[in-house]
């Protein structure tokens, strides 16, 4: 069980680097950029393959990669430099990594939710056991909700999102009861560390093919937005960065994953949030080397290139501190439990 859970955790972060950083060199190939070496993790080279012109490699440690490409770090007067390409290829080959990942995740996504077959209305089937006894004395089996404090709800997404951003407040809820609409305050519950209304929600068993794309386009585009939201609290302070996910707790979560269905839609997640936040506008990150590089097109000439390393480093530094923190964060809520 454990080598198998070896297996998992390693695929999964194995993988998600590999596209991302193929993102990045594939795209670098298309503009005819050199790339000196193409490495899935950091550390110590396990295997290595000379290529052309390119040296493929796994390292050590798995929980990342990159792709060095001529004149990345130090400039170079080679024509086909990173340094010396139009700025435009330049921020393309920048941008290829997250983006792969982003458009993964949202693919993997979309067929989950299409070949679950069902559509999950807004329409309530039951009301579970955990549910405030506001929820109980106020909403009905049957009820249609439309409303959470004001905005439309179309999706059980949409629900999770509005009391996500509502910090477990009550709120303010319109339903559908008998062709009327009447309007409720309500509870929302603590459950496990995610606010719930404690409702299960009407399933279609046989919805129509244009339904069940319509539901997997609308679920898709919340899977994608919650992760945006999500970085917008963290910014904004409303969330704590004790709150953050790193490595450890990623694995822990893959360990704890039943099934294919479960492991494709961790994978899809995580994808996701790579994505998502390797476009932060911090140095080290695709996200600062693409902030660093709009500021060059509004110079009209490179940052110096002492400026642009030591503003590097001081991304990494702050990186390598994050990460530590969010590790000890994980390893603390692991033996807490």
């Amino acid at each position: 069980m454990i080598i198998i859970n070896i297996i998992k955790i390693a695929f999964l972060l194995g993988f998600l680097v590999t596209i991302h950083e193929g993102g990045h060199f594939l795209m670098a190939k298309l503009f005819k950029i050199k790339v000196e070496e193409f490495s899935i993790g950091f550390g110590p080279r396990i295997l290595t393959k000379q290529g052309k012109e390119t040296l493929y490699s796994i390292s050590l440690i798995p929980f990342g990669g990159y792709v060095r490409m001529l004149g990345e770090e130090e400039r170079s007067d080679d024509p086909r430099s990173f340094n010396n390409s139009k700025l435009w290829k330049r921020m393309m080959v920048v941008l290829a990594g997250p983006i792969v990942n982003i458009c993964f995740a949202l693919m993997v996504y979309f067929v989950l939710t299409l070949s679950s077959g069902l559509v999950v209305t807004t329409d309530i089937a039951s009301i579970l056991p955990e549910a405030s006894e506001s929820v109980k004395s106020n909403l009905h089996v049957g009820d249609r909700i439309v409303q959470i404090n004001g905005e439309k709800v179309r999706s059980r997404q949409d629900m999770s999102k509005a009391l996500f951003l509502n910090d477990g407040q009550e709120v303010e809820i319109t339903i559908m009861r008998d062709g009327e609409k009447q309007v409720y305050h309500v509870t929302p519950v603590n459950y496990e560390g995610i606010f719930i209304l404690g409702l299960e929600m009407t399933k279609k068993e046989n919805p129509t093919i244009v339904e069940r794309i319509n539901y997997a386009g609308n679920e898709t585009t919340e899977f994608f937005t919650s992760i945006g939201e999500s970085l917008k609290m963290l910014v904004t302070g409303r969330v704590g960065m004790d709150q953050m996910t790193g490595p450890v707790g990623i694995s822990k979560m893959v360990v704890e994953t039943n099934g294919l269905y479960n492991f494709v839609y961790l994978l899809a997640l995580v994808s996701l949030s790579l994505g998502v936040t390797n476009l932060l506008p911090i140095p080290a990150l695709d996200g600062g080397r693409l902030l660093i590089l709009i500021v060059e097109g509004i110079r009209r000439k490179p940052l110096p290139e002492e400026m642009e390393y030591r503003l590097i480093s001081l991304g990494f530094t702050f990186i390598i501190l994050l990460s530590l923190y969010v590790t000890y964060n994980d390893i603390f809520r692991i033996f807490e439990k």
